[in-house]
């Protein structure tokens, strides 16, 4: 079998490097990229009529002596060796990343590369492995509110050291979150333009036409992607909020509600009122993918590191695990109308409300993810069971009820009574699972945003405490960590509004206001 005598030649291999600690298995990668460059281009600018490389001969030599002796060396080797080979340059590399921390005990050196290999394991198959619950310490929590002067805030972003928030006034803004002990400090902002100006994708153009629903920060931190009723997503720069370009749905109904970037990538997942999710690839500027299934608005949508994401359908009462590789989906149904057994009868005695829809979501791992509903309910699911593993009824309780004069005006006191209705919950607006933990937090308008722990063998939850002075209608929970080695803190950063982020439904009271709120959580360090 001939080949390409450009392939065949080693003198056409990529002659420098950039970087020379790399491993092995690094310099495997990126050996064929340089080849199909060089291919594809010709000879260059730099080199003269007998193909020489004029940019010099002494690296060159020391490059082509490289390449000769890792093919002489391993030339030979079987499948087996190379996988001891690569695993012990593996370890190799993990003791040089973990040279930087200042310690001498040799103990602690194996301690810290046997929990990264573990983690690197438990992310790659996508398992919980961070077991911070119990270390949390709740009873220190001082939490802070930055005031905001948009009009009703109806998300946040974080992409550390900034976070960034839109409003129903059509602005978005740019946040300094890099020093924990203090407030946040607003940096840029910019806000939209004519609710009836023409649609351009030209980076010239303003920005949103109508009020801003959602919101997303790329992982590489180069973009910020906002989407709103004007059924646009535009693509800013996250250095001058600049839009560089603006993707339409180019359906009528197609209102862009939930935004969200699959960790480490640039693919993004958009949820929408036409009742598709739609995929994108921010660096290309361009839509990949349009998946149906859904019967009612897809109001959220979470994703992880793996190529699927979660997305529920309000008033159709389901959850959908969309695996986008494979092109299948898993749908989960919930819809409580009645008490299912004597069990539940017994467990708690207070009303029971049936649901209506299910308004917001949060993956936990690959294989486990939360659900909120307007009646008051979070519930636990696994990609194994249809069903809900476990359900927690009213879980930021229920509405203070209502006065007799409020109720009626009737003169007759016995009369107004009869006509005081029954208390109705809070719903869950908002949650958030600290990604590959075992700790999630649920917000609603009750004043406070709680802290949940889910149980060792993944069957339930049970509530871990409470962070104080959440005032307000809690539309979005971010986490931030921070902290040396064995010392994390976690930040956890909430937008507070007056309104609910798709409508005016609900009345939080005359203290609210529209702010982020913030407060630190210490982890307890344990000593052996």
């Amino acid at each position: 079998m001939t080949g390409d005598p450009f392939l065949s030649d080693p003198k056409r291999k990529k002659r420098s490097r950039t970087h020379k600690n790399t491993s092995f298995v690094q310099k495997k990668r990126t050996e064929p990229q340089g080849v199909g460059d060089e291919e594809i281009s010709g000879i260059s600018d730099s080199e003269d009529e007998q193909g020489n490389v004029s940019y010099g001969e002494e690296m060159i030599e020391e490059d082509e002596e490289e390449e000769l002796d890792s093919e002489d060396e391993f030339g030979q080797e079987n499948a087996a060796d190379k996988r001891r080979r690569l695993a012990k340059q593996y370890l190799e590399n993990l003791k040089q990343e973990v040279s930087e921390y200042d310690f001498d005990a040799k103990d602690l050196d194996e301690e810290i590369i046997s929990k990264r290999l573990k983690e690197d394991v438990a992310e790659t198959k996508g398992h919980v492995y961070r077991f911070i619950a119990d270390n949390l310490l709740l009873s220190d929590v001082k939490p802070s509110s930055t005031r905001v002067g948009s009009k009703s805030l109806t998300g946040l972003s974080v992409r550390f050291p900034y976070a960034y928030t839109i409003s129903k006034d059509i602005e978005l803004i740019k946040w300094d979150i890099r020093d924990f002990k203090r407030k946040p400090q607003r940096l840029k902002h910019v806000r939209g333009g004519n609710k009836y100006q023409e649609v351009s994708s030209e980076p010239q153009h303003n920005g949103h036409a109508d009020e801003i629903l959602a919101v997303a920060a790329s992982p590489d931190g180069k973009y910020v992607v906002t989407g709103g009723r004007d059924k646009r997503i535009i693509v800013w720069s996250t250095e001058s909020l600049a839009p560089l370009r603006v993707l339409e749905t180019r359906d009528r109904r197609g209102e862009v509600l939930g935004l969200v970037f699959r960790r480490g990538s640039d693919q993004l997942y958009a949820s929408c009122g036409d009742l598709k999710v739609r995929t994108y690839s921010i660096n290309q500027f361009a839509q990949l993918e349009i998946l149906y299934g859904h019967q009612d608005l897809v109001v959220d949508i979470a994703a992880l590191g793996q190529e699927r994401c979660v997305t529920v359908g309000a008033r159709d009462r389901t959850a959908m695990l969309w695996k986008i590789a494979d092109e299948t989906r898993l749908t989960f149904r919930g819809g409580e109308f009645t008490k299912k057994s004597k069990q539940d009868e017994t467990q708690d005695n207070e009303s029971f409300f049936g649901e209506g829809s299910i308004d917001c979501v949060s993956m936990i791992d690959d294989s486990h993810f939360i659900t909120g509903s307007d009646n008051g309910s979070i519930a636990l699911w696994s990609l194994a069971k249809k069903k809900p593993i476990f359900i927690q009824h009213l879980a930021h309780g229920t509405l203070p009820s209502i006065s007799s004069e409020q109720a009626s005006a009737e003169s007759d006191q016995q009369l107004r009574n009869q006509q005081i209705p029954k208390a109705q919950p809070f719903w869950i607006t908002s949650l958030h699972a600290i990604p590959y933990s075992n700790v999630f937090f649920s917000g609603s308008w009750s004043g406070e945003i709680k802290v949940w722990k889910l149980a060792d063998n993944f069957r339930g939850f049970e509530l871990l405490g409470s962070l104080p002075n959440a005032r307000g209608i809690v539309s979005k929970i971010e986490t931030v960590e921070q902290g040396a080695h064995g010392k994390e803190s976690i930040r956890v950063i909430a937008s507070l509004s007056k309104e609910h982020r798709l409508g005016r439904w609900i009345n939080p009271g005359k203290k609210t206001r529209n702010t982020i709120y913030s407060c630190i959580i210490d982890q307890q360090v344990f000593k052996k």
